[in-house]
């Protein structure tokens, strides 16, 4: 509803519906390609291919890929820690399917309601702060509201809390993130990927 002048349509008799957690499914197997993409390195891997286009010796092409490959291997989701900003309809089963691939999964949601609690697998282990949620991560995958107690929630404080290459996942709303600061922390190198459906940065 964040994009429909719901006022005006109320004023014209028309209803307007939220019908929350609708589309979860189609996002969390967003935030599966997207984990897949950076954690793996796959757009690294495919631009480096694009850029060996004008080669026509397939043998001297072979051979550079094989001395190059490692650099574009990646790394395995299974292990690694993830850490879920908000645990409603999205997040918590963004949490079921990162379980049943073996991660470890760390939530945050200070305003966790009783139905989405009792959805939410034991195997979650829930922060008390953002910071904490932020330093124990490899992936971070937001899934809170745009509001204004959001606007910016992860800015170049909340940045400078990241493990060093960590991977940050929005698929929420574009305001959550602060631009600026994660252009600052991926040239840094604070920041491993941002994966986003947005235009911005």
């Amino acid at each position: 509803v964040n994009n429909i002048p719901v006022d005006d349509y109320g004023r014209r008799g028309i209803a307007v519906f939220n019908t929350s957690g609708a589309n979860a499914n189609a996002v969390k197997e967003l935030v599966l390609a997207g984990m897949l993409l950076a954690v793996r390195g796959i757009l690294p891997g495919i631009a480096y291919a694009q850029s060996l286009g004008d080669m026509t010796d397939s043998a001297a092409m072979h051979a550079l890929l094989e001395k190059e490959k490692s650099r574009f291997a990646g790394g395995e989701l299974r292990g690694k820690t993830l850490g879920i900003v908000g645990l409603g309809a999205i997040g918590s089963m963004v949490a079921d399917m990162a379980l049943a691939l073996g991660m470890k999964v760390l939530g945050y949601d200070p305003a966790l309601s009783i139905d989405a609690a009792w959805r939410l697998s034991n195997a979650v282990q829930r922060m008390e702060n953002l910071p904490t949620l932020l330093a124990r991560s490899d992936v971070v995958s937001l899934h809170v509201p745009a509001m204004e107690a959001t606007r910016h929630l992860i800015n170049a404080d909340a940045l400078a809390h990241l493990k060093p290459g960590a991977v940050l996942l929005n698929f929420a709303r574009e305001s959550i993130v602060d631009p600026a600061a994660v252009l600052q922390a991926l040239g840094a190198g604070r920041l491993g990927r941002y994966v986003c459906d947005f235009p911005e940065p």
